[in-house]
C-alpha cells in the first residue's frame, strides 16, 4: 500500500549520487509526523502524493536550484505525482554530499508545502529544520551499495 507521502528518485547519470533509499524513507516519515499529521493534510481516503525527484546534469540553459513541474494525476489510483528537478552539481558542489542532499530534500519539501498547502507557514518550516536527526542521517552508508540506493529504474 502506498503511503500518503512518498519520495521517489530518478537519475540516469553515470555518476548518480550513491545515497541510501533510507534518506527518502526518513523524509517520508518526517513529513508525515511533522507536517501531515499536525496539519491534518491528506487524509487516508484522499489522494496520495509522490514527489518524483529527478537528478540531472546541469546544462547551459538549466534552471538554477530546485524546479517544480506540473503534477501528473493518476485518477484511478488517486495519486498526484509532482516532478521535481535538481542539478547533480548541487549535490557534488563540495565534499559534504549528505549535507547537500539533506539540505536539498528539506528545500524541496519546504517549497512543496509552502506552494500547495497555505496552512503550513514558512516560520513553522524554519523551526522544523532543527528537528532533523543529523546523527541518524550521517549514520547511513555513503556511498551506499547499489542495491540500497533505491533509484527508480527508467528505461
Amino acid at each position: 500500500m502506498l503511503k500518503q507521502f512518498t519520495i521517489k528518485k530518478i537519475c540516469a547519470e553515470e555518476d548518480r549520487p550513491p545515497y541510501s533509499y533510507k534518506v527518502d524513507q526518513y523524509f517520508e516519515d518526517f513529513v508525515t509526523e511533522n507536517i501531515l499529521k499536525p496539519y491534518n493534510i491528506i487524509l487516508p481516503e484522499d489522494w496520495k502524493i509522490i514527489l518524483s525527484i529527478m537528478i540531472f546534469k546541469q546544462e547551459e540553459d538549466s534552471p538554477e536550484g530546485v524546479s517544480f513541474y506540473e503534477p501528473d494525476l493518476l485518477e484511478e489510483d488517486k495519486v498526484k505525482v509532482y516532478p521535481v528537478g535538481i542539478n547533480l552539481e548541487d549535490i557534488y558542489k563540495n565534499e559534504e554530499h549528505i549535507v547537500n542532499i539533506v539540505g536539498i530534500y528539506f528545500q524541496i519539501i519546504s517549497l512543496f508545502f509552502l506552494n500547495n498547502f497555505k496552512l503550513v507557514s514558512r516560520e513553522y518550516l524554519v523551526e522544523l529544520m532543527d528537528k532533523l536527526d543529523w546523527d541518524y542521517l550521517f549514520s547511513l552508508p555513503y556511498p551506499a551499495p547499489a542495491e540500497e540506493q533505491g533509484y527508480v529504474v527508467v528505461q
